[in-house]
């Protein structure tokens, strides 16, 4: 007995502490996605917030949307955030945050002062993703996207779908981008979204009854950050070469032509299982020379060229061909890169890791000798599978015919 009434006192000392930073929910305002612009000398700052009551499924609506998207302006990018008590009724709560938007006049103004928040900033999570939009963040912020509620999920769901599946893109957080640009090339490359389609405003929720919506939020180029300025953009095609040259392409399709030289129509398909993509740098004459050696495992997934993958000869030559675009997909990136001076690849890294000596004198000047750095390219595929039909469709067809 005497030993509970000592043991009571401390159990009810535990209980108490556990609820002293308890959060309520009626009093914080849960901000699902942020975003931020630059606009007549002030920082913009967006927050899309949930809405609980539209997302249970209890008295929801369908013509209402499951989020509010407001702003607030300010100097500084955490004066802008004070003001949130001016237009809110609950204390922001950024700790359920998925995704950052940055606007592309932010994005040319710095990100210095939007990174340097996020490292003094003790709640900060550096795990949010990064986007870049080609306009304005806030209306990004305020597109509906169908099949998901809340747009910032959708949008983060859309990033990890299309990295698994595509590789065009990476998937950059806010730690990313930030050890990227305090890196040894102070590049990265950040994916972008625009409102494709008409470009009419989905931030109508009545707009999702309809069986087809007119515009979308869709991920689109990389924009290439130096510093922490934006300096230029890339279309997907040469994304997708800088993601081999980064080593960053997990699975995707390739397409390719029948004949050697890559002209012609593109009907054949492989999807790619397995990619690897190894750099090693070379100093010759006083000039940088780096040679990507990239090698791919994939299915055939179409295949309308002539001849029978049934022998092996036929499959060597497929592989060939899938060889070459590949080569030809990376040379693309290189030359996209290479003009906007922005070492989003990595080259630097890797110099500094093998020769760190040379670094040394490289480093000061590596903006211009970035982009007379010489690339040379090997590819080597490995198709795994065929498929069940050696011939193809219309060969089996002519046989049956004959």
């Amino acid at each position: 007995m005497n030993k509970w009434k000592l043991l009571l006192p401390l159990l009810v000392c535990l209980l108490a502490a556990g609820c002293w930073n308890r959060v309520e929910l009626n009093d914080i305002a849960v901000i699902s996605a942020s975003g931020v612009d630059w606009q007549d000398g002030k920082w913009v700052l967006s927050y899309q917030v949930v809405i609980p009551q539209a997302i249970s499924n209890q008295g929801a609506s369908s013509n209402s949307a499951a989020v509010n998207v407001f702003s607030t302006k300010g100097e500084s990018i955490r004066s802008a955030v004070s003001k949130a008590s001016q237009e809110t009724s609950r204390r922001l709560y950024f700790s359920h945050t998925q995704i950052l938007i940055i606007g592309q006049e932010a994005a040319r103004k710095g990100l210095s002062p939007l990174l340097d928040t996020y490292l003094r900033n003790h709640d900060s999570r550096e795990t949010v993703s990064v986007y870049l939009a080609r306009g304005s963040a806030r209306r990004m912020l305020e597109q509906l996207i169908p099949l998901e509620k809340i747009p910032g999920a959708a949008i983060q769901r859309m990033i990890t779908n299309e990295e698994m599946n595509s590789s065009i893109f990476r998937q950059m957080t806010i730690h990313q981008v930030l050890m990227d640009l305090l890196g040894t090339a102070h590049a990265t490359g950040i994916p972008g979204l625009v409102v494709a389609g008409t470009k009419e405003s989905m931030d109508k929720a009545e707009k999702l009854t309809r069986t087809n919506t007119p515009s979308k939020v869709r991920l689109s180029e990389m924009a290439l950050i130096k510093n922490d300025k934006l300096v230029g953009w890339i279309n997907n095609e040469e994304s997708q070469g800088a993601m081999w040259l980064a080593n960053h392409v997990k699975r995707t399709t390739i397409s390719f032509a029948c004949a050697e030289d890559g002209k012609g129509k593109r009907s054949s398909s492989i999807r790619i299982t397995h990619a690897k993509t190894k750099l090693r740098p070379e100093l010759s004459n006083g000039k940088w020379i780096m040679h990507v050696n990239a090698n791919a495992e994939g299915t055939l997934m179409e295949y309308n060229c002539n001849g029978n993958l049934g022998e092996p000869q036929q499959v060597v030559k497929v592989e060939q061909l899938i060889e070459g675009e590949i080569a030809a997909i990376i040379e693309n990136g290189w030359q996209a890169v290479r003009k906007h001076q922005a070492d989003v690849l990595g080259f630097g890294d890797v110099i500094h890791k093998k020769y760190p000596k040379q670094w040394s004198q490289s480093k000061e000047n590596w903006t211009e000798q970035f982009p007379n750095t010489e690339v040379k390219i090997s590819v080597k595929v490995k198709i795994v599978s065929t498929g069940m039909s050696g011939s193809g469709f219309k060969k089996e067809q002519e046989k049956g015919s004959s």
